[in-house]
């Protein structure tokens, strides 16, 4: 049972020493920027907390090769080891901050802080956190290509977003009418690398048909973002027009138009000189010009036959003269007739009728 006891005590002496130093040396926080743009300064830190015991180091390392110390007991106590891509800004560097000024992209990569106390623990805490720098496009937003200014309904968008050369490549995304499009609707393409850097061109295309409900107010808006974590983000939007689909003209038979004009409605001069008077067709003076015709021949008709009863009756006995007032009544209704189609063709003589007609003929 004894040595029950001690192996027991030992297990917990040994818990309590473990328990003890991590409740020691301590990092608080490691801050590693996710992104950081190229020629800018980026800032690491390391924070600890000592908790009673004395620091004896604080080292900085980028893909496991070191390029920053900083030793308390050392004069100076900071101290940079040649790095390719790593440029250490001493001055503003300290036991919790390194400061890395005018970063490439050769400046990317892992970092490591590595935090040691003093003896007799010489406990060593340590943490990572990757960096990458960003090479921001140079050209502005995002390019759309392949649309047009008017759709209709039915037809397809067929068009492709291209953001400038990048590293990494940019995220791409489209929207319509200002909200996200589904994926079945994208067409992705491989990224294109380029120049002695290897920069990264994204292209990212949009093809769907085109419904009703894409039209908003007859605008449809085609919008294309570009982004790259917090450090870019630019969008390029595009309004294109919906074709209304034209109603066909409605074309005026010349058959109702001309019966429009023959019908014998009453027409009522216009006061203003705008409006054309309508011309009078043939066809409308065809049956005139036709009436004219038989009353003439009937006038002369009646003419010859009073003038050979006028003869015959002056030859014979004296009831010439009552023959003589019946040919004057006649030829007054003659007259008559004739004023009256007169004033039905518009102020157009008897003989010009006649000439319409044998035209007509």
């Amino acid at each position: 049972m004894f040595g029950h006891l001690s192996l027991l005590a030992a297990l917990f002496f040994i818990g309590t020493l473990k328990d003890f130093r991590v409740a020691g040396l301590r990092l608080t926080e490691v801050r590693i920027p996710m992104y950081v743009i190229k020629g800018t300064a980026a800032q690491l830190e390391c924070l600890y907390d000592l908790d009673g015991e004395a620091l004896y180091s604080v080292k900085w390392y980028k893909d496991g090769n070191e390029f920053y110390r900083y030793v308390p007991r050392d004069m100076p106590p900071a101290q940079t080891f040649l790095l390719p891509g790593v440029n250490v800004d001493l001055h503003n560097s300290s036991d919790a901050i390194v400061t890395l000024r005018n970063v490439n992209l050769q400046s990317a990569g892992r970092f490591r802080c590595e935090v040691s106390g003093e003896a007799p623990s010489f406990q060593t805490v340590t943490e990572h956190g990757d960096m990458i720098v960003a090479y921001l496009p140079d050209e502005g937003s995002p390019k759309i290509s392949g649309g047009r200014p008017r759709y209709q309904i039915g037809d397809y968008v067929r068009v492709n977003c291209t953001a400038g050369r990048s590293k990494p490549a940019v995220k791409l995304s489209w929207q319509v009418n200002g909200e996200p499009v589904e994926q079945q609707k994208l067409r992705k393409y491989d990224t294109i690398v380029s120049g002695r850097d290897g920069l990264e061109t994204s292209v990212l295309g949009l093809q769907f048909r085109v419904e009703q409900k894409h039209f908003r107010k007859g605008n449809m808006k085609l919008k294309c973002i570009a982004e790259l974590s917090t450090v870019y983000w630019r969008c390029n939007e595009e309004s294109v027009e919906g074709d209304r689909p034209q109603k066909a003209p409605v074309l005026e038979s010349r058959e109702t138009v001309y019966a429009s004009n023959s019908r014998a409605d009453p027409v009522q001069a216009s006061s203003t000189a705008s409006a054309p008077s309508t011309p009078i067709t043939p066809l409308v003076l065809l049956p005139v010009a036709l009436a004219v015709m038989v009353m003439a021949t009937l006038a002369q008709g009646i003419t010859r036959d009073i003038d050979t009863d006028k003869i015959s009756m002056d030859r014979t006995a004296p009831g010439g003269i009552g023959i003589t007032k019946e040919t004057q009544q006649a030829r007054e209704l003659l007259a008559g007739r004739k004023e009256e189609n007169r004033r039905t063709s518009h102020g157009k003589s008897a003989t010009q009728l006649e000439k319409i007609a044998l035209t007509a003929r």
